[in-house]
């Protein structure tokens, strides 16, 4: 089985349990067992499930399913929000998640921040810079280690799925403000693992005020 087919495997098993969020998930290698793949194949999947937000690791406990945002029924209230109320929301929480972060990170989040910004990093085309820039800033989230802040990041997403952005967001991806993204992702990862939580908080505000400007630009 390649590579790819068994890390599906492993997320498609899990996603089509019958398991409630909330719950515990069994451990890499009776997962590994299980399912006839190596433990480096659910390590994987586990960490692409992470970066989705459908799992949590808690360092010393496990790894549980995570509350998913709703993504049906968003109220009349999330369906009329503009791209500006979006960033302009960003801009007032993020910074505050990364100085959090700063506090209240582990080894594992540490690794995981770098790893998702070097996915930033290797991205070459508009989906995946999505994808790897949507998962930096939710791996932020996540290492605040707050679950309340949690699920308010994941609402922000849920929002920013409803909305509509037009092409927009392709204008922003231009190729000087990738290369300012890939700085600025660095910086913020930086700060975090100093522990240093007024940089992250600056680095990050930085970060997205630059993104609204480039968003907002006429």
């Amino acid at each position: 089985m390649k590579a790819d087919a068994a890390v599906e495997k492993v997320r498609s098993h899990l996603l089509r349990g019958n398991a409630e969020d909330g719950a515990k998930l069994p451990t890499e290698r009776a997962l590994a067992e299980t399912l006839g793949v190596s433990r480096n194949v659910v390590r994987k999947a586990l960490a692409a499930m992470e970066m989705e937000g459908r799992v949590v690791r808690k360092v010393g406990s496990g790894t549980y399913l995570a509350h998913q945002p709703r993504r049906a029924g968003m109220t009349s209230d999330v369906l009329d929000l503009s791209p500006k109320q979006i960033v302009e929301a960003r801009l007032a929480v993020e910074p505050n998640l990364a100085a959090m972060a700063a506090m209240n990170c582990t080894t594992h989040d540490l690794a995981h921040l770098t790893e998702c910004a070097q996915r930033y990093h290797l991205a070459d085309d508009f989906e995946t810079y999505e994808q790897a820039d949507q998962g930096f800033h939710r791996a932020i989230a996540m290492a605040t280690h707050n679950p309340l802040l949690v699920r308010a990041y994941e609402a922000f997403l849920a929002a920013d799925e409803e909305i509509e952005w037009g092409n927009i967001r392709q204008r922003l991806l231009t190729a000087e403000r990738r290369v300012a993204s890939r700085r600025e992702h660095d910086k913020i990862v930086a700060a975090i693992r100093s522990r240093d939580a007024t940089a992250a908080y600056n680095a990050t505000r930085e970060h997205l005020e630059q993104i609204t400007s480039a968003l907002l630009r006429p």
